[in-house]
């Protein structure tokens, strides 16, 4: 949806694999009902989600978060959300969402600015 909440509307095998949610679990969900927990920074979700909700002028945005799977295991996650245009109005239609596992004995320092 390009709209708040932001319903998850669809999600591939790679993501099922690194969330643990099915499919099924994920359509019409939000990424907040299904992944944040206890260590997930809001003010950079919030943050994240600030930027996607004026459609018209947005691009792409990043974050790193700590995010939870459906077996409640916390895992750190380099999250990067584009938006995807009609190529004749160029009007936002979706948004896509990308996310990369990060290793767990990384710097958080050098992903402060992403």
């Amino acid at each position: 949806e390009i709209q708040p909440p932001f319903k998850i509307i669809d999600v591939n095998k790679a993501w099922v694999d690194l969330c643990g949610f099915s499919r099924e679990q994920a359509v019409g969900a939000t990424i907040k009902t299904l992944l944040h927990g206890p260590e997930t920074n809001l003010e950079v979700a919030q943050s994240l989600v600030s930027r996607l909700v004026d459609v018209d002028t947005f691009d792409e945005s990043e974050a790193v978060v700590v995010n939870y799977r459906s077996d409640c295991k916390k895992f750190r996650n380099h999250v990067r959300v584009g938006a995807l245009r009609d190529e004749k109005s160029g009007n936002v239609t979706h948004l896509v969402g990308v996310f990369c596992k990060l290793r767990d004995d990384l710097n958080d320092e050098f992903y402060a600015n992403v």
